[in-house]
């Protein structure tokens, strides 16, 4: 039992104290304290009817930063998504707002990066073993990988660094 206590509070413990390093796992430079860095990725769930064409769901948005304040260094905006959905081409017209954000977010991050309500576009691609690819419905680049089956979606953005 104890030996088990131990092995938990030594991980806990691991990963507070790797969180930073842990925010910029994909970026290619060797330091990243040396620059302002952010990591960001997209978890998304949708439901949608065939025969309703309704569609709706959640994003959230996972950021990670060296230049927030403190020792934080995590944002995350979550958005609650209504719309509609084309059966047979897979196509969401979505409405997107603003739901909530965690305290850690800068403010000035709020106003320029997520506005309270915001309209998306996006495409998915299912295949037969239940994965999928999803796409801008706009430009038509490739946005993320997920799965699909009747009437739900999940799908998931890869980590996306930013050096600046």
């Amino acid at each position: 039992m104890f030996c088990n206590t131990a092995v938990l509070l030594a991980t806990c413990l691991a990963l507070f104290s790797a969180s930073a390093a842990q925010a910029f796992r994909n970026c290619e430079y060797g330091d990243s304290d040396a620059w302002s860095a952010a990591t960001r990725y997209t978890v998304s769930e949708l439901d949608f009817d065939d025969v309703t064409g309704i569609a709706s769901g959640t994003e959230t948005i996972y950021n990670y930063s060296n230049t927030y304040p403190g020792d934080v260094g995590e944002c995350h905006v979550t958005y609650e998504l209504s719309g509609s959905y084309v059966a047979g081409v897979e196509v969401f017209v979505l409405s997107a707002t603003r739901t909530n954000f965690s305290d850690t977010c800068p403010p000035a991050l709020l106003s320029i990066e997520y506005p309270a309500s915001r309209l998306q576009s996006i495409q998915i691609q299912p295949m037969r073993d239940g994965s999928a690819t999803v796409n801008s419905g706009d430009s038509g680049e490739r946005l993320a990988e997920g799965s699909w089956q009747p009437g739900k979606a999940v799908y998931k953005t890869g980590e996306r660094c930013s050096i600046f």
